[in-house]
């Protein structure tokens, strides 16, 4: 993905406006359910995501309460979250053995051996340490951003801005509170050297279809907001 893509996607976001963004009410979101999800997400994902969505300590998930989305977005015409985006991810998972499973990336690793040097590490840590409006080495800034947006590759990702694109699952470097593996300056060079990719079973041949949409609006109603961008 070039810059200009991402640079037109952004405006294109920006431009929807925060009537367009207004989070509706969960499409079905009846009570019937929502009290069915609820079991069926406590027998099927509270092991890894919590019995109350926030994540289980060490396992790396995102925390479904809050407004942050990864992978989905169909409707591309208002970039809100659906029942259906869910319910694909339960279905499919996230790079699981299942073939529509979603797998559109993942981290690489860039560390040495791969395309960046130890200095470059460094430098690109503290530039997203920055864009997460943590404490940063301003000294390394300049090398961390030029690495970030060319040899590093890390704006093709997570954009120019650090937004993160959803359709890949990257994360949106400017909240560190989202970030799966940790969000201080040792988590961050570990991520950069070593390469993540987070995984999700697939539930398609263990649940029905009735059972999947019952989870996926049980966990949409967790959720702070609906939106998705």
């Amino acid at each position: 993905m070039t810059k200009r893509r991402h640079i037109a996607l952004a405006a294109a976001i920006a431009s929807l406006g925060a009537a367009a963004l207004a989070a509706p009410a969960v499409p079905h979101a009846d009570a019937r359910a929502i009290k069915a999800g609820r079991a069926l997400f406590a027998a099927n994902c509270a092991s890894c995501h919590g019995i109350d969505g926030k994540g289980a300590a060490g396992h790396h998930v995102p925390d479904l309460t809050d407004d942050r989305w990864l992978f989905g977005g169909e409707d591309v015409d208002t970039f809100l979250i659906r029942p259906s985006d869910i319910a694909t991810t339960i279905r499919h998972g996230i790079r699981a053995d299942d073939p529509q499973t979603r797998n559109l990336a993942a981290m690489p690793a860039l560390g040495v051996g791969h395309s960046l040097e130890p200095d470059e590490v460094a430098a690109v840590t503290e530039y997203v340490l920055k864009l997460g409006g943590q404490p940063h080495d301003e000294g390394q800034i300049a090398l961390g951003k030029e690495t970030f947006e060319d040899e590093g590759g890390c704006y093709d990702c997570h954009t120019v801005q650090g937004w993160g694109d959803p359709a890949t699952g990257s994360a949106d470097l400017t909240r560190p509170r989202t970030y799966l593996y940790g969000s201080d300056r040792a988590a961050i060079a570990a991520t950069v050297r070593e390469g993540r990719a987070g995984v999700s079973p697939t539930f398609g041949r263990k649940l029905s279809p009735q059972q999947i949409h019952d989870i996926s609006v049980y966990v949409l109603n967790l959720s702070k907001s609906h939106k998705y961008i």
